[in-house]
């Protein structure tokens, strides 16, 4: 996503209530986004079981990096064969 150095991303961590943790992002780009994009990720810890958080993240070998047209860093999708074998970039 081309954002020319105007990106500013803004986390905020913190213990709503005793079991309940909060994680709010709020991703602020004047060139590209009309408003402000926030999310909010809500944890409910399970006393009686034993459950970890753990991170979420993205699946590996579905995106690389790239330039667009205009030389921005982008993730571009990873061409694959019909059998989801990667293709090797051009």
């Amino acid at each position: 996503m081309p954002n020319d150095g105007d990106m500013h991303v803004t986390e905020r961590i913190y213990l709503a209530e005793k079991d309940i943790l909060h994680v709010e992002l709020e991703i602020t780009a004047p060139n590209i986004l009309t408003k402000p994009w926030k999310t909010t990720r809500i944890f409910f810890r399970q006393r009686a079981r034993k459950f970890d958080i753990v991170e979420g993240v993205c699946q590996l070998g579905d995106y690389r990096e790239a330039k667009d047209e205009n030389g921005h860093h982008v993730f571009v999708p990873v061409e694959k064969t019909e059998w989801g074998n990667l293709v090797a970039p051009k």
